[in-house]
């Protein structure tokens, strides 16, 4: 790897760097990048390297080599640049061929940024009370969470049913509308119009074809037409209520039902705490946040658009379900899904600046001991191998989020309660 050029725009906090990678590591690229798709790519006769760049071209190859490279070589150039990045950096191929390539990377500098008082801040901390409504809520809340559980033979609104279906518009599947053992809780509203309702009356086991017409608001493709989905219901779980009495406190390991009042009020009295320091906390940060000046990178929100749109996706599969499904039956776009969240982006940001700049000016690192303390701490919680939580956590992750917690809690502790 070979830096070129730096081309410093200072009006637009970016750099621009033009980075060559050598003969060598661009052949050996190419190598691995040919025994990587030869066997997935099929070609008329032997799957030689020459016949793969006949049938497909050579940029075929160069293109999966440069996605092998340039990582590597973007890290290290960052590096000898010496410069610390506010966003993932804007590539673009400048030259290529046999002996190697060069890329222009455009690089949005983290910010200055210039902090007002984050110590010896006020706030209002909240008074923790409980009224009865309070404990009446708390009941009925931990009953919610408890419920009574059947498995009926017929499902009805207020089920929880999981479904194979697939979509038909005149008579053709389309992209997007095949699932397979689909939780779906009949009322929730999360499929289309009319679907949910249609459900609701199926026996357990029973396949019908559900009827729709899709919202005209909904992605061109399929707005404001008719479609048949095909659906077989393989479970069906309702959930009641139970009666808060003595023979369910005693189901769930209390004495009687006074015994489970009265640590359903201790906890909920625990909640209400740690909601007015939650709340007491926020109003110091955003103070702090408040006092800042600092012009936020649009590269830096992307980043933390990307973050949340990853968050939502891991948040859909973990209940079976596909962000595509949910953009597909919310009618939302990808664009548009980013564009509602742009703002909750940019707050975060603002967040991660302060927190950040608060760090350097106090001193705060994070050693390997705190990182092995936390993987530890996270371990006993989740019930998870630290081994598995490295790969899911990486360290350079939460050493990051460690030390913004760690910045927090200097403003925090160093506030004061009016």
């Amino acid at each position: 790897m070979q830096i070129i050029k730096r081309e410093d725009i200072p009006e637009k906090r970016q750099v621009r760097l033009t980075i060559a990678v050598d003969r060598d590591t661009w052949q050996a690229s190419l190598a691995r990048c040919y025994q990587g798709v030869k066997s997935v790519c099929p070609v008329s006769g032997e799957p030689t390297r020459e016949n793969i760049e006949k049938q497909y071209g050579a940029e075929f190859l160069y293109q999966e080599a440069v996605n092998d490279t340039y990582p590597a070589a973007l890290v290290e150039a960052i590096g000898r640049s010496d410069i610390q990045i506010a966003g993932t950096p804007t590539l673009t191929v400048e030259e290529i061929g046999a002996d190697g390539y060069t890329f222009a990377a455009v690089i949005d500098l983290y910010p200055e940024v210039q902090l007002g008082q984050y110590r010896g801040l006020s706030a209002v901390y909240p008074e923790v009370e409980l009224s009865s409504d309070d404990t009446e809520a708390a009941l009925e809340e931990y009953a919610r969470a408890n419920p009574h559980v059947e498995h009926p033979d017929r499902a009805a609104m207020g089920d929880e049913v999981v479904l194979d279906f697939e979509g038909f518009v005149d008579g053709v599947a389309f992209e997007g509308g095949k699932g397979e053992q689909y939780p779906l809780l009949l009322g929730s509203g999360y499929f289309i119009p009319g679907f949910e309702e249609q459900v609701a009356g199926a026996a357990l086991g029973e396949e019908r074809d559900v009827r729709v017409t899709f919202p005209k608001e909904y992605t061109p493709e399929l707005a404001g037409k008719n479609a048949v989905f095909r659906i077989k219901v393989h479970q069906i779980t309702r959930r009641a209520a139970p009666v808060l009495d003595d023979d369910f406190a005693k189901k769930q390991g209390f004495a009687d039902v006074s015994a489970l009042r009265r640590a359903v009020m201790e906890g909920a009295v625990a909640q209400k705490q740690a909601q007015a320091a939650q709340q007491f906390a926020d109003a110091l940060v955003q103070q702090v946040i408040d006092g800042m000046t600092v012009t936020i990178p649009d590269a830096m929100v992307e980043n933390q658009l990307d973050g949340l749109i990853a968050q939502l996706r891991g948040q859909l599969e973990g209940q079976g379900a596909t962000l595509e499904q949910y953009l597909e039956y919310s009618g939302t776009t990808m664009e548009q899904l980013r564009e509602h969240a742009r703002e909750q982006a940019a707050t975060a940001a603002r967040y991660e600046l302060a927190m950040t700049e608060i760090a350097r000016q106090e001193g705060i690192e994070i050693t390997e001991a705190d990182l092995e303390q936390q993987y530890e701490a996270l371990s006993a919680q989740y019930g998870l191998s630290k081994e598995l939580l490295r790969q899911q956590l990486p360290p350079m992750k939460l050493r990051h989020d460690l030390k913004l917690a760690k910045a927090r809690a200097v403003v925090v502790e160093n506030g004061r309660r009016v």
